[in-house]
């Protein structure tokens, strides 16, 4: 019996030992303008690519949490962003007005793009950038002016004129689209979608555009085949090379 229970001792250990290491920190990010804006990095623990996830404009950092786990698990650091103010971060959020926001967010993650390509062990050649809502859409223009992203996520987000001629121009950018048929936030970001993926010269690009209403994160539990089908899709696209 001791003989056993050793054995199963040590096989325990030897798993503990072989399993990944996740490491979760909050962190600090200090603005161009002095805002300090929060931001949560999760590493696997070993080398891999990155990828960032910034939420819809109704939610914050946290929206993320089972995303965050399911990437981390597979290899992928992930850092998730509070914009100015949501969640944790500083500043004046919308109230400023929406072009607003949306100019002085595009330093914001251009930010935390750099603080996740630059923590050991993420390789900066291997970036995915992605959001729901305004954050997809503020990724999708990151991704226009970044080197290394190699993968953008869009959750009901239509992206800027310059994000659609990028996913065209950058054969080597894999798109992966969804939004539902009638949301009533960003009207016609269906079609939209549909274009952009459309335009995209990437074999893997592809769009998921369902019925109903609704807007962003949401759409998982209105459609449970899409977090699995975007889950499956992200590792494979980020841990292909």
């Amino acid at each position: 019996m001791r003989t056993i229970t050793t054995c199963l001792v040590a096989a325990l250990a030897a798993t503990v030992l072989s399993s990944p290491v996740l490491a979760q920190s909050d962190v600090d990010l200090k603005a161009a303008d002095g805002v300090n804006l929060k931001a949560t990095y999760t590493s696997p623990g070993r080398p891999g690519p990155g990828m960032l996830l910034i939420h819809q404009c109704n939610m914050d950092r946290t929206s993320w949490t089972g995303v965050t786990s399911a990437l981390v698990k597979a290899g992928v650091h992930v850092l998730t962003l509070d914009l100015r103010g949501f969640g944790d971060s500083g500043g004046e959020g919308m109230s400023a007005g929406f072009p607003t926001f949306m100019q002085k967010s595009a330093g914001d993650a251009d930010m935390a793009f750099d603080y996740l390509a630059s923590q050991s062990g993420v390789d900066g050649s291997r970036m995915g950038v992605g959001g729901a809502s305004c954050g997809g859409m503020i990724n999708a223009d990151l991704a226009a002016r970044k080197d290394g992203v190699k993968v953008l996520m869009l959750l009901s987000s239509p992206p800027s004129e310059a994000a659609v001629k990028n996913m065209a121009d950058t054969p080597g950018l894999a798109v992966f689209g969804a939004a539902a048929e009638d949301d009533p936030v960003t009207e016609g970001v269906a079609d939209a979608l549909r274009g952009a993926v459309g335009g995209s010269k990437h074999p893997d690009s592809t769009a998921k555009i369902y019925p109903g209403t609704e807007h962003g994160l949401p759409m998982f539990g209105k459609n449970p085949d899409l977090e699995p089908q975007l889950l499956d899709w992200l590792t494979a696209q980020l841990l292909s090379n």
